[in-house]
């Protein structure tokens, strides 16, 4: 938690005052790490607690268990969605800069306005969510309740699960995995005949290489990271009579909540700009103590030079 928190924080204050790692993927990872927040905030330590209690909600009870109950689960499946719709977003930008840069509707491309894009839309996909989520005050347990839908429990929970797994990876990752594909079959191993680059255009080339090799890295990660949890929820469709011992699901709340920390850290190490922002920052904060004591020795220095000529001339 402190990991993750540390890294977005510093994310969100590189590219609000350092003008010059501003981009659109910036923004957008800013955007991811403002959900990496809230689920180190929020979903982390209600998981731990929801978890180490065996599903019971020992935190709150009557209607504020009923609005955090609900709340804890919306914010973690609103949360995991906008992330993935980020990475895609990337994707699409990408791969309409490089194959299709005068396509019209080029201000969709724009951070400010995608990113009230992706959060509305991820809180439209995931408002079932508010409806299946329910709080049991006599058992004090928290969970997914079917039954409020007033069909077979069995066959409701297989549904949402699979929409849930097509939703929150399935089908971002197919379409983002299809894009960078062709990106990268255009920047790598498409190449024009006669067609000669300029020491200029040859520099542009490396730089978009080096961006979509990065996004694909961050996007694989992601991917490795959240498998095991959406092989969990499929689990609980397929057997749903023989749950997972308890330590396989620590592991997958685990690795799934492990990419929050992993996302910014691992976008700092690999965007030069950042990466000498973050440089400079360590630099910055190390060398300030010895420069203070230098300032403070010049200024006794320079106080006892000046008092004892002023007791010299007084004499």
């Amino acid at each position: 938690m402190v990991v993750a928190f540390a890294g977005n924080t510093l994310l969100i204050y590189f590219v609000w005052k350092k003008p010059e790692v501003r981009s659109m993927t910036s923004s957008m990872f800013v955007n991811m790490a403002v959900a990496d927040l809230l689920i180190t905030l929020i979903v982390m330590p209600f998981s731990v607690i929801h978890l180490h209690n065996g599903g019971k909600w020992l935190i709150v009870h009557d209607l504020a268990g009923e609005i955090t109950c609900r709340g804890f689960y919306f914010v973690a499946m609103v949360t995991a969605v906008s992330s993935i719709l980020c990475l895609a977003f990337m994707a699409y930008d990408r791969y309409t800069a490089i194959l299709h840069p005068f396509r019209p509707l080029q201000c969709i491309r724009k951070a400010k306005y995608a990113a009230p894009i992706i959060w509305i839309l991820s809180m439209l996909l995931m408002s079932i969510i508010l409806v299946i989520s329910d709080f049991d005050p006599l058992q004090d347990f928290c969970g997914f309740n079917f039954d409020i839908l007033g069909k077979e429990s069995t066959t409701v929970l297989g549904g949402i699960f699979v929409y849930l797994f097509v939703v929150q990876y399935f089908l971002p990752l197919s379409v983002t995995s299809i894009l960078y594909a062709k990106t990268a079959h255009k920047l790598w191993f498409r190449q024009v005949p006669g067609n000669y680059l300029s020491q200029n255009q040859r520099q542009q080339e490396i730089a978009k290489r080096k961006v979509v090799r990065m996004l694909v890295i961050v996007v694989a990660v992601f991917a490795v990271c959240w498998l095991p949890m959406q092989f969990f929820q499929l689990y609980q469709v397929i057997k749903e009579t023989q749950p997972l011992p308890p330590f396989a699901m620590y592991l997958c709340y685990w690795l799934g909540h492990g990419n929050s920390a992993i996302n910014p850290w691992l976008y700092i190490s690999l965007s030069s700009r950042l990466r000498l922002a973050f440089i400079r920052m360590v630099k910055k904060k190390f060398s300030r103590p010895a420069g203070r004591v230098r300032l403070k020795k010049t200024a006794a220095t320079t106080n006892l030079l000046t008092h004892g000529t002023h007791v010299e001339s007084s004499v």
